[in-house]
């Protein structure tokens, strides 16, 4: 009988009984996962004592986890809103599509993250480098054996040559340019550069009407930048490099995720373009260097700045860098220290301009730094006091500011030498450990004010009465963030750049207001920030920004 019965019971149900029993079933598996899965998560967290592991992040689906088709459409707002992964006050691990990943939010778990030595984004650098730059595949190797480490003396268990530890020889390179001696001296080419380029801009006293402010900044700061950089021949004899660099800025998701060049022949095509003229450069660079016009500096007009000719040593001695490995890294070099400096001057300067009073007190701090030569006769660009212009409480207010709010992205460490500890928290080898700085930037606890909401730019949440007798109004101070103002990072592994970026966006502002009025004549729906290039720093605006400049007659 019990047999008939179940024999009948298959034939009478339909497929789309079975189709609901299916689903009913994965269902009620998902609920049991995340039951599961939020208790042992809330067990974790009450336990005390021990080296612990950060608890799993409960989720639905056991394979897909924690992720969200959000990360990819609105990478930003994602990660703003899911307080279960950024919204921590301990370290978690997530799961990503099987993939685990560690978050480490608060300050007091951020900075301990970042102080770790042992921690490298060596390896996503070398991903970035094959994905979006092209770098060859025997340059690709020697980045993927490469375990000796950023320090002078490398990892015990390390059997890389000397010659080829190319994190270290990197990573000193960079610093000795951007940290070290060769500091000043770009710092002092570029305020030169950008004067003269600012001064000589076909830009009278009447209106001019420029469709997108964006691309101004895009090619008149960054075309004089390059010249001070790399010397003058590379746009000069590719005067289509800045559209190609920016093309390929634009582009550079699609080279990431890999899609091939019939999908994305724009992006392939910008940067195609922009390392065929680099590998021009460095041929005529290297028949063209005459020793003898090399100045005390160390720099020469044929190479430019002697980080290129020192670098290309360098490459010459590690094992798979030909001339495109070298221009593939030129490339790099030259897009890090572009697309967040240039795109965070814009910033502060349509932040400034759309304020009249903001403008007037950028303007008197500028005007306070003026170098008055008499022989000039006011016929020349500006000249300013750096040191006083940099110590500016109001401008380093607006600076400090257009960071906060504005930085899309994460900082992402990795470790291959065993497990760590982090605060009493161990991480299992060969793992990625990430934070946020967008949502340490906007936690409102932190940084509301009662009349400024958290997504307000107001470079107020910067600025303190100044003490009595300094004879200033106000002074800047980051005292209020409690170690959450964290733009470039931190510990060994913060942005060499981050010094010469700071003086960059603030002379870059002090030039232009002193030297320009200009109206922002965008729609604001424009102004949102864009996501098309998330992930690197500072995002741009939506769409184009319209406005109108003139030349100011007195400063």
């Amino acid at each position: 009988m019990g047999y008939h019965s179940r024999d009948l019971l298959l034939l009478t149900t339909r497929p789309t009984d079975w189709l609901v029993y299916i689903i009913a079933a994965t269902f009620l598996v998902c609920l049991v996962h995340y039951a599961v899965g939020l208790f042992l998560f809330h067990r974790c967290n009450r336990s005390r004592g021990g080296l612990r592991a950060p608890p799993l992040v409960p989720s639905l689906f056991p394979v897909w986890g924690s992720f969200s088709f959000g990360m990819i459409f609105n990478p930003r707002e994602w990660a703003l809103t899911s307080s279960n992964l950024f919204g921590n006050s301990f370290p978690v691990r997530a799961r990503f599509l099987a993939n685990d990943v560690y978050i480490f939010q608060g300050a007091k778990n951020i900075h301990p993250f970042l102080r770790q030595k042992d921690l490298s984004s060596f390896n996503l650098h070398g991903f970035l480098l094959d994905r979006a730059f092209g770098l060859p595949a025997a340059a690709v190797k020697a980045y993927a054996k490469d375990d000796s480490g950023a320090y002078p003396k490398p990892h015990p268990e390390s059997k890389v040559e000397p010659r080829n530890r190319v994190e270290f020889q990197l990573e000193r390179s960079l610093q000795r340019f951007l940290l070290g001696p060769g500091l000043n001296p770009l710092a002092r080419r570029f305020q030169t550069a950008i004067a003269q380029h600012f001064h000589t801009l076909p830009i009278g006293s009447d209106w001019v009407a420029c469709d997108n402010f964006v691309a101004f900044y895009e090619q008149e700061l960054t075309a004089p930048f390059l010249n001070c950089l790399c010397g003058d021949y590379l746009l000069r004899a590719h005067p289509d490099f800045l559209t190609n660099r920016w093309a390929f800025e634009n582009n550079i998701w699609w080279m990431i995720f890999g899609l091939p060049r019939c999908l994305a022949p724009r992006a392939y095509r910008a940067r195609d373009g922009a390392l065929k003229a680099l590998k021009d450069w460095h041929v005529w660079a290297r028949d063209n260097f005459d020793p003898a016009a090399v100045n005390a500096d160390g720099d020469d007009p044929i190479w430019g700045s002697k980080f290129f000719r020192e670098r290309k040593e360098i490459f010459d001695t590690i094992d798979g860098f030909d001339l495109d490995a070298i221009a593939t890294h030129d490339l790099a070099f030259i897009w890090g220290t572009t697309n967040n400096s240039i795109i965070t001057s814009f910033w502060t300067a349509v932040e400034t301009y759309k304020d009249s009073n903001l403008l007037a007190q950028v303007r008197q701090e500028a005007q306070a730094c003026l170098i008055i030569e008499s022989e000039a006769g006011g016929s020349g660009p500006p000249q300013f006091n750096m040191e006083k212009l940099l110590q500016q409480p109001v401008l380093q207010a607006i600076y400090a500011e257009t960071l906060r709010l504005r930085i899309s992205g994460y900082l992402v460490r990795h470790h291959s030498h065993g497990d760590i500890e982090i605060e009493g928290w161990r991480i299992p080898n060969n793992h990625l450990i990430l934070t946020s700085p967008m949502n340490a930037h906007m936690d409102p606890e932190i940084w509301s004010h009662k009349e400024h909401p958290v997504d307000e730019f107001w470079p107020g949440r910067f600025l303190r009465p100044a003490a009595n007798g300094s004879g200033a109004a106000w002074e800047f101070t980051t005292e209020m963030a409690q170690g959450a103002w964290i733009p470039y990072g931190g510990g060994y592994h913060a942005c060499p750049g981050r010094h010469f970026a700071k003086m960059m966006i603030i002379f870059a502002t002090a030039l232009m207001t002193t030297m320009y009025d200009c109206e922002i004549l965008a729609d604001p729906k424009d102004m949102v920030m864009s996501m098309r290039n998330f992930g690197f720093g500072m995002s741009g605006p939506k769409g184009k920004v319209p406005v109108r400049i003139r030349r100011r007659t007195h400063w």
